[in-house]
């Protein structure tokens, strides 16, 4: 298989990549431990430096008295005090090699002992916080790299006969005392020690560490290779038969001659296969056959089954379309009587007086043909709409018309219902693009729905508005009816569904017209949403997307008043 590598590439690939990273990872391990162990050491050699000075200090103030008193107990001042026996030691000291001792102050009384710039930096660190008492770093000085340790001298009491109070007072060594306190920092001790030396041992050190390191990983990586070709990559025999059988030959077995216990076990769970395979093979052609046949019964089966499903899917298609064409049939011919029923209804009423028994029944006539023609209509429209034949406008329509033309046409409805109707249109509003009748069959739906189901004495109210948060143009319909149960809101719009049939035989209908509302809806990409608490009202909501709004400019500029309709 071209591309692909070998398992001597793979281990010596893998090998290298984890002994380079584990290389890295102690190098940097190696180098932060020794900094850190020759920092260690050249700070206690400097503390070893000043604790050998303070015992030099210590030494000259305890004697004292013996260097200034002679031998009849005249006291006679030689001179020799603490301070000029400390700084000529490490004068002595600095005195041909690289190493430098020497004390310092901020105002000292000699010139040569003024702090350089890194004591300062010290002598500052210690008298800003008292609990700082050595300062150290390394630092490079004409181009040599210098190890440089401060630490603070406390004044002590021994101290106060020179340097103490009052400030100005002339000491026995002749100059101004400095007006010292106990416990105060008085000066500092200065050690400058070569870090060339250390920096070159660590140098030898890490490469000590990386040059055996780097022995170990070989010769470990050498080990684990030397094993893996023998014990894992030796045993090839296995691989040539399994190429063998994937080329079609016939399954052979191998020899096992690898220690690996694995391996065993690897190829003799080969051998296991290959019997198996060399038994299948036996007889495979007539196993073969045996499954072309079976094959060729279940595509013949499945052929007729096809051929069933065809011609049952033929025969719902024309009893769908029969159903169909008898249903447009029957509500195209019982529209014309409801018509010519109604027509004459009118008439009747007309000629009778006004709350007189025959006036009341043919009142009772006009509201069931209205009944009658309004499932009629409904019908004829689920009819179109299975058939698939109704059409789709898109113009700019004006939602005030269609809210105007709504109430005209509920306000008879409402009226004789005994119900409050009203209707508003907000002045924002714009034109919209949808189908003026499709959507005026909807608005009108809602309507005739709100006032059959809503007692007499309550109230129903029309009006459209633009949401604020979204655009969204909406049109409600809210009524103090019966209310809708939770559970039952989202079945309402299924066709031929009304609440329960108790409400059926009570208010009347076919259960269509709120279908239509949602089919209506989606056909132009508007949705129909609705809220309601039993026993309170609902609220129908036609939501026209702010996308399907008629923009300005497309308006000429102009935009409408709100309107008060009704």
């Amino acid at each position: 298989m071209r591309g692909k590598l070998g398992l001597r590439a793979i281990y010596f690939l893998a090998l290298s990549v984890v002994s380079l990273a584990a290389m890295a990872v102690f190098v940097v391990f190696d180098v932060e431990t020794q900094r850190r162990d020759t920092e260690a050491s050249i700070v206690e050699e400097a503390r070893t430096f000043a604790r050998e000075m303070d015992a030099v200090w210590k030494f000259m103030e305890t004697s004292q008295d013996t260097i200034n008193y002679t031998s009849d107990g005249t006291y006679e001042f030689k001179g020799l005090h603490c301070a000029i026996v400390g700084k000529s030691i490490g004068a002595i000291f600095s005195a041909n090699n690289d190493y430098s001792i020497r004390y310092t102050n901020l105002n000292p009384r000699r010139v040569h002992d003024r702090p350089d710039e890194f004591e300062t930096a010290a002598l500052n660190a210690f008298h800003e916080d008292r609990s700082v008492i050595e300062y150290y770093d390394t630092v490079v000085e004409d181009d040599v790299p210098q190890f440089r340790y401060v630490r603070a001298l406390e004044v002590d009491e021994s101290c106060l006969e020179c340097h103490g109070e009052p400030v100005g007072e002339i000491d026995i060594t002749g100059h101004d005392k400095e007006g010292w306190t106990i416990g105060s920092v008085g000066g500092a001790i200065s050690i400058s020690i070569p870090a060339e030396r250390a920096s070159s041992s660590l140098l030898n050190n890490v490469l000590r560490d990386v040059a055996f390191f780097a022995f170990l990983i070989l010769a470990i990586g050498a080990v684990v290779y030397v094993v893996t070709a023998r014990f894992v990559l030796r045993p090839v025999g296995l691989i040539k038969m399994a190429s063998s059988v994937e080329a079609g030959g016939y399954p052979r077995q191998v020899a096992s001659s690898s220690r690996a216990r694995e391996m065993a076990q690897l190829i003799s769970q080969f051998n296991a296969m290959a019997r198996e395979l060399s038994a299948l093979y036996a007889g495979l052609e007539e196993k073969v056959a045996d499954r072309t046949r079976d094959l060729q019964q279940v595509n013949l089966a499945l052929e007729r089954q096809r051929d069933q499903l065809e011609a049952l899917g033929q025969r719902l298609a024309e009893e769908s379309q029969f159903k169909t064409d008898m249903l447009s049939m029957v509500s195209h011919e019982l529209r014309t009587p409801l018509t010519a029923i109604l027509a004459t209804t009118h008439l009747s009423l007309g000629s009778c007086g006004e709350g007189s028994e025959s006036w009341h029944a043919w009142d009772e006539v006009r509201k069931s043909s209205l009944v009658l023609l309004d499932m009629v209509n409904n019908l004829l429209d689920i009819a179109r709409l299975d058939a698939g034949r109704e059409s789709l406008a898109c113009e700019p329509i004006d939602l005030g018309d269609l809210v105007a033309a709504a109430q005209e046409d509920a306000w008879p409805l409402a009226e004789n219902a005994h119900l409050v109707f009203s209707a508003q249109v907000a002045a924002d509003v714009p034109l919209v693009y949808g189908d003026y009748d499709k959507t005026h069959r909807a608005l009108e739906n809602l309507v005739t729905n709100a006032i059959k189901f809503t007692p007499d004495g309550g109230s129903v109210r029309m009006s459209a508005s633009v949401e604020a948060e979204t655009g969204d143009v909406l049109v409600q319909v809210e009524d103090t009816g019966i209310g809708v149960a939770l559970e039952d809101q989202d079945r309402i719009f299924d066709r031929f569904v009304q609440v329960d049939c108790a409400s059926t035989r009570r208010f009347k209908g076919s259960g269509l017209g709120l279908a239509l509302v949602r089919e209506y809806a989606l056909l132009q990409g508007f949705t129909v949403e609705v809220s309601s608490h039993p026993g309170v009202g609902s609220t129908f909501t036609l939501r026209v997307p702010a996308c399907l709004a008629v923009a300005l400019d497309e308006e000429d500029g102009e935009s409408r008043p709100g309107q008060e309709v009704g």
